[in-house]
């Protein structure tokens, strides 16, 4: 197994860049990464410190380390190529805004796409070492064994799932399609690469991966940013959602596995809504990526592009704040609803800069510019519900599922009187969109899934009309992965 060099490299170095202390907020130790193998998987703690490192690298940026700038960033990336925000059209995010064929964007030679690829497969790749590894570590039980091992599968089956709706069409269109290679066990220096596995094959590792984890998983975890049950579950009510496109009698899976994921966390109010989006302390997340004062990512923060005033940091004003709303998107809101309170006027507006009309003070970093990445809360939970719901013809439950969210956030909410089932799937995805925006990119992985065009309104400076069967949607393979990967050819490039 032979993989791109940049991703997949020796179990030694996996664990030498997976290593890192037992609280999530130190930084890696030892800085010289002189860790081994066998001393890593010589313990519990060292197993912990193993997977404390996938999560690291799902959180951390790393200038010059082989484009590493974390989940967020990747998420980010494709909330700017839907509809609801909008860049300065002369800073960061233009071209993934502006769907760019350049080094931002979908084409084999972009740093962007390089990105995506190196970083899911190196969680792949450090999960599978320590899936590996863990049956042979002295003085743990087989029960915490399986806990062990379940973490590292939930953590695959996530970096697996990003692959396959990024790398190709949605599981919809054609299961068949073919998707990423799959690898089971950690690369060693006479690795040669695979060829890409179908989406078929490559869901049913995800699905086998999750339902393990779920199985094994309790509630219980020694912090937030660790994925326990009800993180897996979350995981699995998305996976199915997406599968349940193609299958119908699917809704079921991502219905239950919804209900189950938000046992414990509770919707949050409306003051802690505009508490800025920052802290894993908020009840509602169900996942959160932390930091600290001494790990800020200042100017490459989420944070540092979304955030307009600063708030509550007004001392440091060298940030970017290059990010703005859509005003069809505003206009989805009521003035009761608690998140229009976060969509305010911009600074600056002319007649010379139309897309500055409005900008979100959702998420605000804390006074030590340390806020926390959130990764799933209760909310999306209760959307999944309400879709699956109405997907099966259970209009009403639908509904009620769809309420309780809407009454949360605006106490003059109205319960839907959608008559049909496509005006109530039509209702949710709005609410999808309002209630998720600059979380995950889930309006343009929305769009894919239903197999919908992207259609520009409101003040887009870039009026794009991208047709939902338009190749764009699916990324090609880096081509260092293809020069790379032997058991790949130019056929197996996605088109331009």
């Amino acid at each position: 197994m032979r993989l791109y060099k940049y991703i997949m490299i020796s179990c030694a170095g996996v664990i030498m860049l997976a290593s890192c202390s037992k609280k999530f907020i130190d930084e890696v130790k030892p800085s010289d990464g002189s860790l081994s193998e066998n001393i890593i998987f010589g313990s519990r703690a060292g197993v912990d410190n193993a997977l404390t490192g996938v999560y690291y690298l799902m959180r951390n940026y790393a200038t010059g380390q082989q484009n590493m700038y974390g989940i967020k960033t990747i998420q980010f990336n494709f909330d700017m190529r839907a509809n609801d925000l909008v860049a300065n059209p002369s800073n960061w995010w233009l071209y993934e805004n502006n769907w760019s064929d350049n080094t931002y964007g979908r084409i084999a030679t972009a740093s962007r796409n390089l990105q995506i690829w190196n970083l899911f497969y190196k969680v792949i790749n450090n999960a599978n070492a320590i899936i590996k590894n863990v049956p042979g570590v002295p003085g743990i039980s087989s029960a915490v064994q399986d806990t062990l091992i379940a973490e590292a599968r939930a953590l695959r089956g996530y970096a697996y799932f990003y692959l396959a709706r990024v790398y190709q069409f949605t599981y919809a269109k054609d299961p068949n399609a073919a998707g990423v290679p799959i690898y089971t066990v950690p690369a060693n220096g006479s690795s040669t690469g695979n060829a890409r596995s179908s989406l078929k094959d490559v869901y049913a590792l995800i699905t086998s991966d999750l339902e393990f984890a779920a199985s094994k998983l309790g509630t219980a975890r020694v912090d937030k940013y660790r994925v326990n049950k009800n993180v897996v579950q979350g995981m699995l009510a998305e996976v199915y959602q997406e599968m349940a496109m193609s299958d119908n009698t699917l809704w079921a899976k991502a219905l239950s596995n919804a209900q189950a994921a938000r046992s414990g966390f509770s919707l949050m109010s409306a003051s802690d809504y505009k508490s800025g989006f920052n802290s894993v302390t908020n009840g509602e997340w169900m996942w959160g990526l932390q930091f600290n004062s001494s790990q800020s990512l200042s100017y490459a923060s989420f944070f540092g592009y979304i955030e307009p005033t600063n708030t509550p940091n007004t001392s440091f004003k060298a940030r970017y704040n290059c990010i703005y709303v859509n005003s069809s998107f505003v206009s989805l809101f009521a003035s009761t609803d608690v998140r229009s309170q976060s969509l305010i006027a911009a600074t600056g507006q002319s007649s010379s800069t139309p897309w500055k009309l409005w900008v979100t003070t959702k998420f605000q970093d804390n006074a030590t510019q340390s806020g926390d990445y959130v990764m799933m809360r209760a909310a999306e939970m209760y959307l999944i519900e309400a879709e699956a719901q109405a997907q099966s013809n259970q209009l009403e439950l639908a509904k009620d599922a769809l309420y309780v969210l809407q009454k949360q956030r605006d106490p003059s909410a109205v319960r839907s009187t959608a008559a049909t089932k496509d005006l109530l799937i039509a209702e949710i995805l709005k609410e999808r969109r309002k209630e998720l925006y600059a979380e995950g990119g889930w309006p343009y992985f929305d769009l894919k899934r239903y197999q919908l065009p992207l259609v520009r309104d409101g003040n887009q400076w870039s009026l794009l009309n991208i047709p939902a069967t338009d190749n764009r949607w699916r990324w090609q393979i880096p081509q260092s992965e293809m020069d790379a990967n032997k058991a790949l050819t130019t056929a197996d490039q996605n088109p331009l």
